[in-house]
């Protein structure tokens, strides 16, 4: 094989290779859990506690993903129309950082 075609197959490689890795939270998790706080989610949510008005969020990681969180968090009647959750106020970095935090509970 030419030393061309060498580097494009690395490249492919080194592509394919990327896009499999998995996609970290592009937020700061110590400061989603002040977003949790300021947010006042505790006052439905525990951490490991047992379950309150909504779920116990203790291994919200293990069970829920970003694009996940991303998509209700902001909307969550639109994953359930009875759901008595409100949309989190968090908007941008408050909500990737809210997302880093709730992916760091496992």
């Amino acid at each position: 094989m030419a030393k061309g075609r060498w580097s494009g197959v690395i490249a492919a490689v080194v592509l394919v290779a990327g896009a499999m890795a998995p996609v970290a939270a592009q937020g700061d998790k110590v400061k989603g859990e002040k977003v949790y706080a300021d947010l006042k989610c505790s006052m439905c949510h525990t951490l490991g506690t047992g379950k309150k008005m909504g779920p116990d969020l203790a291994k919200v990681g293990s069970t829920r993903d970003k694009a996940w969180l991303a998509k209700y968090l902001p909307n969550p009647k639109g994953e359930n129309p009875k759901n008595k959750m409100p949309a989190a106020k968090a908007k941008g970095a408050d909500l990737d950082n809210l997302i880093a935090y709730l992916l760091s509970l496992k």
